[in-house]
């Protein structure tokens, strides 16, 4: 997704919530965003493609749930990465088949079918990469912050915000802290990585 089409997506969401159409909201965010979100879970839910689909289902009920609460203090983009990785740990712990669930609007299921095949596709030819396979032996921390910098571009504040344990806010001193920290780590991430891709 290009820069002026995250834009137009982020008006649109914030256009839809405003006059109070949530469910028009959550099918823009699944098709701005689903995609990437699902590649984005698909890397980081290291035990099974149908874990990853599980994750991204949780996603998808989390947006839908969140977006009538959502008071945009963040990009719509950094919410839905701090959603779904939220949603991810969930599923790691098996919360997601405790929860309750709910139903999605019916006009969201074609939305939802579009993103994950795409996401499917995305996922076949980056595990052919031999990068996937250097990325893939690192830790779980590692892999999504080199994940949401690299494929997905994302601001240093963003990342700290999505990575953020205690959901602090972009101004926060945590935030702040967390920020540089990231930015130490990411560059013994890329150290590693070409260590390994050159004994490779």
């Amino acid at each position: 997704m290009s820069e002026a089409e995250r834009d137009r997506t982020e008006r649109d969401v914030r256009a839809a919530c405003e006059r109070g159409d949530h469910t028009a909201a959550a099918a823009l965010v699944v098709r701005g965003y689903g995609a990437e979100v699902g590649a984005y879970l698909g890397s980081i839910v290291r035990s099974s493609a149908d874990d990853a689909a599980e994750a991204f289902s949780l996603w998808c009920e989390d947006v839908v749930r969140g977006l009538p609460g959502f008071r945009f203090g963040a990009s719509v983009r950094t919410w839905v990465y701090t959603l779904a990785r939220h949603a991810a740990a969930r599923r790691a712990r098996g919360d997601g088949r405790r929860a309750r669930r709910i139903s999605l609007p019916g006009e969201l299921d074609d939305v939802v079918a579009q993103a994950r095949t795409t996401t499917v596709e995305y996922l076949r030819t980056a595990v052919k990469d031999k990068l996937a396979a250097a990325r893939a032996a690192l830790s779980d921390d590692d892999r999504e912050l080199l994940y949401l910098r690299v494929d997905r571009q994302l601001p240093w504040r963003e990342i700290a915000v999505i990575m953020s344990d205690e959901g602090a806010g972009p101004d926060d001193d945590a935030v702040r802290k967390l920020d540089q920290a990231l930015r130490k780590r990411f560059e013994s991430v890329k150290r590693r990585l070409k260590a390994k891709l050159e004994a490779g």
